[in-house]
């Protein structure tokens, strides 16, 4: 019987190997990121029908992979002329993001006996990697494509998004990184920002960050009975 399940896991990480191979010859170079980021959803999505831990053990191999073309690939070619690396980053990110609704439904299959202790962790709570690398890589996207005001701006919109759709999760670790996001834009504004100018505009980022905050403050008084339920 174990036997069986060893070929069978290595049959279906073979399929998946297959298909990771054809994204990477077949697809252009900038899009293969795509391709990479539709297995890692593809194979979550088998995962959650069939309640099977090999493919959400694929799925988490495949985004380590997808996250490194990132990195290496379309982010080192972000600035080349007649680049599609943005657009393909952008796409990659955003159904990695697609992955996360699907990880809350693979959380409800509890793991079985045999999976390695090393591996349980992932297996209670997939959700927590699908979530965290596509923001970690939206970040660093916006640093690379944006600098001073747009990029303070953009990280302080991506934080509220995260902190609102985190009320929806009832997820703490997704509430509290949209938190930081948001103390991230405030703490460039305050100590590095408002020091560039000496005109108007530095009144300008302090009211930038009096609003940001009471957006915030706001939002924690209107769902304050939501966030209590899971804090």
């Amino acid at each position: 019987m174990e036997k069986r399940i060893r070929i069978g896991f290595l049959m279906a990480c073979l399929g998946t190997a297959t298909l990771a191979a054809l994204a990477r010859f077949e697809l252009p170079a900038d899009f293969v990121v795509i391709g990479y980021a539709g297995l890692v959803v593809g194979t979550l999505l088998v995962a959650w029908l069939t309640r099977q831990q090999t493919f959400l053990f694929q799925s988490l191999v495949m985004l380590g992979v997808t996250a490194f073309r990132i990195s290496l690939h379309n982010f080192y070619h972000l600035n080349d002329a007649f680049s599609s690396s943005l657009s393909g980053a952008v796409w990659a990110i955003a159904l990695l993001a697609c992955a996360v609704p699907l990880a809350f439904q693979v959380r409800k299959n509890p793991p079985s006996a045999n999976v390695p202790r090393w591996f349980r962790v992932f297996a209670l709570h997939p959700e927590q990697p699908m979530f965290f690398m596509p923001v970690a890589l939206s970040v660093v996207l916006l640093y690379l494509k944006m600098s001073g005001w747009k990029l303070t701006g953009a990280w302080a919109v991506a934080g509220l998004v995260v902190w609102v759709l985190a009320l929806w999760a009832k997820e703490r670790s997704f509430r509290l990184t949209g938190l930081a996001l948001v103390l991230l834009s405030v703490g460039k504004i305050v100590f590095w920002d408002v020091w560039q100018f000496n005109d108007a505009r530095r009144y300008i980022a302090l009211i930038a960050v009096s609003l940001i905050l009471l957006i915030l403050s706001f939002l924690y008084g209107k769902y304050r009975e939501a966030i209590r339920e899971y804090v």
